[in-house]
């Protein structure tokens, strides 16, 4: 008889003890890299803000050596400070931070921008970040050194403190430093309560004015979108309006709408398309704050004492004897700030030249497409006539792609005027030869907008459509024959703040006559190139007429 044996199994005998070892590995593995990645971008971030520094070091060598010095004396690993001396210490982080903040508009970091593949605009607020975290932050920059807190939640923390007075922030550190959470949901949670806690109703406000923006968004498919951020009532009265107008065309309250006689309503667009189609042909108005003359009057259609509609120059700028706890005399001030300021009423011209200029559209077609005659396809559907399914070359509405029938029926509409382009078959990219020379040349213009697409200056994203076109080798005004042509070859598009940097020599830029590079010379002596983009949809339409 056999006798039965007990055997015990052990990790060694287990197949799911083994794939879980290997699970944990693989967890462990991931968890020493993304240790390794936040110190490399922690250091990444300090990296930035010293060369920051540099940069206002390389600018002004005569006029800040003793705030820089102050600054890196502040960002230096923290020093346990005695109670009595925090205050004046927390003091002077402000005052640095501030004072950094002032100059991060007019500093170059262009060099940058290209180094790290990104906007100047992105730049300067990872410069912003940085500066107020390593100022202003000290321990949570401490615990992120120490890997005590994430760069995850390093960044996010910085990012949230910016809508701070920068009186709080040494109590928004301490908090950050007390906060624990298992996860990143549950920490950002408690850092909007600590924002929460700390915000005053002034910081908000600011805050809130500081972020108000309209954004635009264009998908392949002819839509678009448009994104309204700014003070609740203000979004809330333009609701009203526009939900107001557009429900008394349902309801044919023709009284309100100041139509006398007109018939019947027989409008069958809905709520939300009335809504739309109202914002989109309204004109833009609104009021601009202006500088007057001691004892200038106000002049018919203009208002009387200035309210402060953008961000004028404060009552703290202006000498007025002190009557309250505050220091400021109220009614001193507004009488003084009158006498300076006043609010204009504009309204946008409707004058049609003008509107010409202003809401340039281009849209581009490529020929096969415009023709709807793509090898290929049913004459004059752009789609496949085995499968059905949309090919066809997209054209595109200020350098966003839309859908082939889309390009078709907005040149079509008899708004265009249309100019032929020539492009590289290989690249895509609008030759030079292209453009005819015009005494208004618009051809000229619309080809290098097609050709460059946006600001030439590496890392600048600004539309070209927009753009001003900078000559290479200035025009002689004087004497034209001996300056820069006006041609394809010598012009470029710039965009306002650029082209104003190369007129002051801050930044200059030369041709290669065989390659058509641009070759920058940046502050600091440091030099880059630039070259017109690849374009896909002009390649595939390349392809599509080698097959004609």
């Amino acid at each position: 008889m056999d006798v039965p044996t007990l055997t015990r199994r052990t990790h060694r005998d287990d197949p799911a003890f083994d794939e879980l070892s290997d699970f944990s590995a693989a967890l462990t593995t991931i968890e020493l890299t993304h240790r390794s990645i936040d110190s490399y971008l922690l250091a990444q971030l300090k990296n930035l803000f010293e060369l920051f520094l540099s940069r206002i070091s390389a600018d002004n060598p005569d006029s800040h050596a003793e705030q820089l010095a102050a600054v890196r004396e502040l960002v230096a690993p923290s020093v346990n400070t005695a109670p009595a001396e925090r205050e004046a210490v927390n003091a002077r982080r402000r005052a640095a931070y501030e004072w950094i903040e002032s100059l991060i508009p007019a500093t170059s970091l262009i060099h940058a921008a290209q180094l790290l593949d990104v906007t100047p605009i992105e730049i300067g607020n990872r410069v912003r970040s940085a500066a107020l975290g390593m100022i202003c932050l000290p321990q949570a920059t401490e615990q992120a050194a120490k890997q005590l807190l994430s760069f995850e939640r390093y960044a996010h923390a910085t990012r949230r403190a910016r809508s701070l007075d920068t009186s709080v922030l040494p109590e928004y550190d301490d908090g950050l430093v007390r906060i624990r959470a298992s996860d990143m949901a549950a920490f950002k949670r408690a850092v909007s309560q600590l924002v929460a806690r700390l915000s005053t109703r002034e910081s908000q406000t600011k805050h809130i004015r500081q972020r108000r923006g309209v954004s635009f968004h264009y998908d392949p498919h002819g839509e678009a979108t448009m994104v309204a951020r700014g003070p609740s009532p203000a979004i809330a009265l333009l609701e009203a309006r526009l939900t107001g107008v557009a429900r008394a065309v349902i309801t044919g309250n023709t009284s309100s709408l100041g139509i006398v006689n007109a018939g019947e309503l027989a409008d069958d667009r809905s709520l939300r398309e009335l809504i739309f189609d109202f914002l989109a042909n309204s004109l833009p108005a609104g009021s601009v704050t202006v500088s007057a003359d001691e004892g200038a009057s106000t002049s018919p259609g203009e208002s009387g004492p200035a309210r402060a509609t953008g961000d004028p120059p404060t009552a703290d700028s202006l000498t007025v004897p002190a009557a309250n706890p505050s220091g400021i005399d109220i009614d001193a001030t507004a009488e003084n700030y009158s006498r300076h300021y006043r609010e204009v009423g504009i309204t946008c011209p409707t004058e049609s030249e003008w509107l010409k200029r202003q809401a340039r559209v281009t849209i581009t077609v490529p020929a096969l497409t415009l023709l709807g005659d793509t090898p290929g396809t049913e004459s004059g559907t752009g789609r496949n006539s085995g499968d059905r399914s949309a090919v066809g070359v997209p054209g595109t509405v200020n350098g966003a792609p839309v859908a082939p029938d889309v390009a078709r029926q907005l040149v079509g509409s008899g708004h265009s005027t249309v100019y032929r382009l020539l492009t590289d078959p290989v690249t895509g990219v609008v030759l030079d030869h292209a453009a005819e020379k015009y005494t208004i040349p618009d051809p000229l213009r619309t080809a290098l907008i097609e050709k460059w697409q946006f600001c030439t200056l590496p890392g600048c994203d600004r539309s070209a459509i927009k753009a001003e076109l900078d000559h290479i080798i200035p025009f002689n005004h004087s004497n034209p024959s001996e300056g820069g042509l006006t041609t394809m070859q010598n012009l470029h598009p710039l965009c306002r703040q650029h082209h104003q940097m190369k007129t002051e020599r801050k930044i200059s830029v030369t041709r290669d006559s065989l390659t058509g590079m641009l070759h920058w010379k940046l502050p600091g002596g440091v030099t880059t190139t630039s070259e017109p983009p690849s374009h896909p949809i002009n390649q595939a339409h390349a392809e599509l007429l080698n097959r004609v």
